[in-house]
């Protein structure tokens, strides 16, 4: 599966359960939507993103174009009461550093006066990376990547729209080439996130949210060790049948130590715009619904080899049961 560099991508399987007594009344609920979606992105860390051989180390990775069918699932179980433990898997990754698609199952359960308490674990199957991005005059040759972790959270604090989150995740490169030739550039490691947002209410029909974003990687090279801070805002709109939700972030990378291959200290900066527009029960069918998603995102470094782009557009229908 190609790994996806654009966050409204991450639409899937959503699954939740919800564990009370035997007396109340089960309900399955969910959606099933199948579509398509264009990608064009160039990032020369990604496979999916750039040219197996490389000519040299001093430019940003050809852009590279693919359409990917889209089979979106989402499922809810409601065993009884909205206020009990509630158990779900979703395919929303927690932060960027997973990719665009992860299977993440815990749970939910609300604390009166306090908010809602969350848990779970997350993984990103099918991820690839190269053996050695830096190899020059050669064919570089892919390896499997495996990202999981774990992460918590309390939600709605005190009734407020406060919502707090932590995330841990591990990187591990099943055959790290490059680590083993220069350790400075090891890719094993973990990645710790503080997440942060608040929900406003200015009318009934319009929320904005904004994110800040704390991450502290931690890797074997430390010349790929970071701390970044990312912001972003995003908006919900809904009028009448039409929800139209736009975000955008900006981000901040910096590096720990000298990169050996450029005798610079990496910085990043990121930028990046989406848009999702959801067409509820189009033609009066009720349980149908339409979705266009759009997206553009940026990545700038000091280092030129560095520099990224992502660009998105693509629809789905869904029929919601």
């Amino acid at each position: 599966m190609k790994k996806i560099t654009s966050a409204m991508l991450a639409f899937g399987l959503i699954s939740s359960a919800n564990v009370v007594t035997a007396e109340e009344r089960d309900s399955f609920t969910g959606s099933i939507g199948i579509g398509a979606t264009v990608i064009d992105s160039s990032n020369n860390l990604n496979p999916n993103g750039s040219e197996d051989r490389l000519n040299d180390l001093s430019s940003s990775a050809e852009g590279d174009s693919s359409v990917q069918p889209l089979l979106l699932i989402k499922t809810t179980w409601d065993v009884g009461a909205a206020d009990g433990l509630k158990m779900y898997l979703s395919t929303t990754p927690p932060i960027d550093e997973v990719g665009g698609f992860a299977i993440d199952l815990g749970s939910t359960y609300r604390l009166s006066g306090i908010g809602i308490v969350s848990g779970g674990l997350f993984f990103l199957p099918f991820a690839e990376a190269w053996e050695d991005p830096y190899l020059v005059g050669a064919d570089r040759e892919e390896t499997d990547t495996s990202k999981f972790g774990a992460k918590i959270g309390l939600n709605r604090i005190m009734g407020s729209g406060l919502r707090l989150g932590l995330v841990y995740m591990i990187d591990d490169v099943d055959d790290d080439v490059i680590g083993e030739r220069i350790s400075e550039l090891a890719r094993d490691g973990v990645v710790y996130a503080l997440n942060m947002n608040y929900s406003f209410y200015p009318t009934d029909n319009l929320e904005i949210r904004p994110r800040l974003t704390v991450r502290q990687g931690d890797y074997d090279g430390e010349a790929n060790s970071y701390t970044k801070y990312k912001a972003e805002l995003e908006t919900r709109y809904v009028i009448d049948k039409v929800a139209i939700i736009p975000r955008a972030y900006v981000s901040y990378s910096e590096y720990n130590e000298l990169n050996p291959l450029f005798n610079e200290t990496r910085e990043d900066e990121g930028y990046g715009l989406s848009m999702v527009i959801n067409y509820m029960a189009p033609f009066n069918f009720t349980n149908w619904s339409i979705t266009g998603i759009a997206s553009a995102s940026e990545g700038d470094s000091n280092i030129d080899f560095y520099d990224s782009e992502a660009f998105s557009f693509g629809a789905f229908v869904s029929y919601n049961f």
